[in-house]
């Protein structure tokens, strides 16, 4: 199985004490999980700004993460523009064009007033990714141990 991690997620997946994230790591370790992503000019920002791209090498070496068509994705990312309510046009072309139903969130949008509502809201919506938000402990059953598609 594949997830995506949002930007948001990065400092809590990297704080070694964060219980949130402990089965995110835990899963992407021991139960054959792999992170996608794709090279395009947005998603490398956004990667490099959160100071993960060494991090992001180690796992591609490992195998941990899986690398989508920079073109695929642009060209989602082209078709839907002005059609999602929030403004994460890439990581919900990233989700559609890999078939990723997990999204790895570190802000819970009903608690904090700066969460994602609008892009959980998208990436839930079943006319787009049709997935399901990890943003807690509590969500530990969306890790299955399946490989990514």
């Amino acid at each position: 199985m594949c997830i995506i991690l949002d930007t948001d997620a990065f400092s809590k997946f990297k704080n070694r004490d964060d219980q949130d994230m402990r089965p995110v790591r835990n899963w992407l370790l021991k139960k054959n999980g792999r992170i996608v992503y794709s090279n395009t000019d947005k998603l490398n920002k956004e990667w490099e700004k959160a100071g993960m791209k060494k991090w992001m090498s180690q796992q591609y070496r490992a195998d941990k993460l899986k690398l989508v068509d920079r073109q695929e994705v642009q060209k989602k990312e082209n078709e839907l523009k002005g059609k999602i309510a929030s403004n994460d046009v890439p990581n919900i072309a990233l989700a559609m064009v890999a078939k990723v139903k997990v999204l790895v969130s570190g802000r819970d949008a009903r608690v904090d007033k700066t969460g994602d509502k609008d892009f959980h809201k998208d990436f839930k919506n079943p006319e787009l990714v049709g997935g399901k938000v990890y943003q807690q402990v509590k969500h530990s059953h969306l890790l299955t141990k399946n490989t990514c598609p």
